[in-house]
């Protein structure tokens, strides 16, 4: 199968987006983390598109695709002419063998097979200023393969001298047919992808720090090709009083945080020369600190040596965006829709299958124990930070007394005297964690991701730790990267916490659907054999 998909697939020789290379998260930072100004390596940068492995996998599908509408396409034609999907009436066959229908099904796909390598149907598609015409070309090749097709099926029959057995008006049909259903199956296509792409990638509300020529020609590049998916809602600068587009400046670079509290900002791109360094790292902290990414438009166009604007490196990739080149901070493999949405599917599959299965005898048995030992409700609602920096509800089981207020502000350990009898067994089992799947079924969290903080740990170390709050990229999850390398458990130093935010941003950056099943796997484990920091 693999043989037969690399040949069916262009090979894409595209650099896919660049990661950092690391051997472990802890050589993320090396420094102390309170410091920010330790040189650091540039990263280098690629053009952004979409993964390789990605695209790879959406043209596999096409052929898959391509291949079922024409093997149901023969089967309509058979009912179309005999009056059953499937040759097997001799009266309905007119004396004809019944084995040469099936037989010529069998042509139909060797052929096809053939003729997509051949023809390299399946190659990779353009860029985005090339789809328009890439689509028509496309269309054209899967309409010229059809025809392909018809001609190989026709001669396979002259060749066998099998024309006195088909039936000349089913053979009409299905010669007909085949190429017409390629090409309205190829349209279809294309014609559903295009409206996704218009929902789901574009119109991201965007903040450009930096009025001067090179942010104004942006604005207009963004403004004339809605296609890029950008609406600018404005400018800050400093010093913008001779700017063309003075009149959407919204204040001064201090003004950030202010704009950002009134307006629902997407991204934030930084426009300004190389010279403010500085000022530059400053923007880029003070907006992942709101949850806000950031993009970085080098004046003087793209360089391999961009400067670290003395922030811990992490992954960059490049967008072209017309004439400029948009440098991304912290690219992630989640950022692409298509693998949130299978991130999602899984997560709304899995956490089914527990609240139907596993949760009601759990729930029984923890209810009880709850119920025996303590006085008070069975369940525990906190507020925590979730996706994008938004609080949400967590529910947990209740494992502590009813009465205790620190339980919203202090973490539980060893030998805690709060926790109940039957909390100490719903903590050390993890079945205190069983109701978190209901947030994962709501949206709230997943699966697998970045544990959520209580409010008071995200205000404690979001401006102590670099980074900490592009952890909230994704949503959090039931279990993480980190809870399953050991660090799970109370965090009382900023040391202990600094471990687990790298962590957490090993995994956004490295993000594939075969982690997260990994992760699962090791969780398995973990519970089934105990874990001593499950307290």
């Amino acid at each position: 199968m693999e043989t037969l998909t690399s040949h069916l697939i262009d090979v894409d020789h595209r650099p896919s987006t660049t990661r950092l290379s690391r051997e472990t998260p802890k050589n993320r930072i090396e420094s102390d983390i309170l410091s920010k100004s330790v040189p650091v390596a540039s990263p280098i940068l690629t053009p952004r598109n979409k993964p390789a492995g990605s695209g790879k996998l959406a043209r596999f599908l096409q052929f898959v695709a391509d291949l079922a509408i024409l093997n149901v396409t023969y089967h309509v034609m058979l009912l179309a002419r005999f009056g059953s999907f499937f040759a097997v009436n001799q009266e309905r066959l007119h004396g004809a063998p019944w084995s040469v229908y099936p037989e010529l099904e069998v042509y139909l796909n060797v052929f096809w097979v053939a003729i997509a390598v051949v023809l390299r149907l399946y190659k990779r598609q353009g860029s985005i200023e090339e789809r328009p015409r890439a689509n028509v070309e496309e269309i054209r090749a899967v309409g010229r393969a059809g025809l392909v097709l018809a001609g190989c099926l026709l001669l396979s029959i002259v060749a066998q001298g099998g024309y006195n057995y088909y039936s000349r008006l089913f053979l009409a049909y299905f010669l007909t047919a085949s190429p017409l259903v390629l090409i309205a199956l190829r349209i279809v296509v294309q014609s559903t992808a295009t409206t996704v792409r218009q929902q789901k990638s574009p119109r991201k509300n965007i903040i450009v720090i930096g009025a001067g020529s090179y942010g104004a020609r942006f604005y207009e590049t963004v403004t004339a090709n809605p296609r890029y998916g950008y609406r600018v809602l404005g400018f800050l600068d400093d010093n913008g009083k001779d700017s063309r587009v003075r009149s959407m400046i919204l204040g001064q670079l201090r003004d950030l945080d202010r704009v950002a509290s009134h307006q629902t900002i997407d991204e934030v791109v930084i426009a300004l020369p190389k010279s403010d360094e500085a000022t530059i790292g400053r923007l880029v902290t003070e907006c992942e600190n709101r949850c806000i990414r950031v993009a970085l438009l080098p004046a003087d166009g793209f360089a391999d040596d961009l400067p670290s604007y003395g922030v811990p490196l992490a992954p960059r990739t490049l967008e072209r965006v017309g004439e400029f080149s948009l440098v991304r901070m912290h690219e992630a493999p989640l950022d692409q829709w298509q693998s949130r949405m299978l991130k999602r599917t899984f997560d709304i599959g899995f956490s089914l299958v527990v609240l139907v299965t596993v949760f009601p005898i759990l729930f029984a048995i923890s209810a009880l124990l709850i119920k025996l030992t303590s006085r008070g409700s069975i369940f525990f609602k906190q507020a925590r930070t979730g996706e994008d920096g938004h609080t949400f509800t967590c529910y947990k089981f209740r494992t502590m007394q009813n009465d205790h207020s620190t339980a919203h502000t202090l973490q539980a350990t060893k030998d805690d005297p709060r926790l109940t009898f039957a909390g100490r067994i719903l903590r050390h089992t993890s079945m205190d964690e069983l109701p978190q799947f209901w947030n994962v079924l709501k949206g709230d969290m997943s699966v697998v991701g970045p544990r959520p903080h209580m409010l008071k740990h995200t205000e404690d170390y979001r401006n102590v730790i670099a980074q900490y709050m592009v952890r909230h990229f994704v949503k959090p999850g039931v279990t993480g990267w980190a809870q399953v390398n050991g660090l799970r458990g109370a965090t009382t130093t900023s040391d202990a916490m600094q471990r687990r935010i790298e962590h957490d941003l090993y995994y956004i950056e490295n993000w594939s659907f075969f982690l997260d099943l990994t992760i699962i796997g090791r969780t398995i484990v973990f519970l089934l054999r105990g874990d001593q920091n499950a307290y």
